[in-house]
């Protein structure tokens, strides 16, 4: 049976969907933008995306391609368009399952926000997406450069080698997958394996696990 219009979102089972998503979204911005030409070939492109404001509501997203880019010539306005964000996730071994045996899974977590595209070209507006994006990134890397410190000239020579857009919300759903069906003995037994494997998304997902309260 055909999927009605409103089916196509992301896939959280109701024990994993995420109470904020966007705190997700806020939280992993490099993300990749999913749209399609006028023949359904879909394209996808890795950016930073970040909401336009620090509104707790803001309604939409903004970012940017390069020019060069054939993903670039594709947005178009009121164009539909997915943003997913990817956070750490992890394997986990049906081994570390011993009060409730199981097979072997992923954990993670991800965001999706899907909507529709408005495209920006004009100068004005790319700088402020260009100014939105390297403010919350140099925050997020915890230094202070700003579009001001380029050299004389060189963000006006860059402007044209972009195409920046800002895409409208219409959904957000998030997903926490951290083995939360399962008892506390056995997700802890997954935290204390994760974190012998001396990854950084082991880690991650080992510490999330572990802050579950119930």
């Amino acid at each position: 049976m055909a999927r009605r219009r409103s089916d196509w979102r992301l896939y959280a089972p109701p024990a994993y969907a995420a109470e904020l998503p966007r705190d997700i979204v806020r939280r992993y911005p490099f993300a990749t933008l999913v749209s399609s030409d006028p023949s359904g070939r879909p394209f996808l492109t890795q950016t930073p995306i970040y909401f336009a404001s620090d509104a707790d509501d803001e309604p939409c997203l903004v970012g940017h391609l390069a020019r060069n880019n054939p993903h670039a010539d594709q947005l178009t306005d009121n164009g539909l368009a997915v943003a997913h964000f990817t956070g750490p996730h992890a394997y986990v071994s049906a081994s570390w399952y011993v009060e409730r045996p199981t097979v072997p899974t992923w954990n993670y977590v991800s965001a999706q926000v899907r909507g529709r595209i408005s495209v920006i070209d004009d100068r004005e507006g790319q700088r402020g997406v260009l100014e939105r994006v390297i403010a919350l990134s140099e925050e997020f890397s915890g230094s202070n450069w700003t579009m001001n410190d380029a050299p004389d000239g060189r963000v006006e020579a860059l402007l044209p080698h972009i195409r920046s857009f800002r895409l409208e919300i219409e959904s957000i759903a998030g997903v926490t997958k951290l083995s939360q069906t399962h008892p506390v003995s056995d997700r802890l037994r997954v935290a204390d394996a994760l974190e012998t494997r001396n990854s950084d998304d082991d880690a991650a997902i080992a510490a999330m696990i572990r802050s579950i309260r119930s």
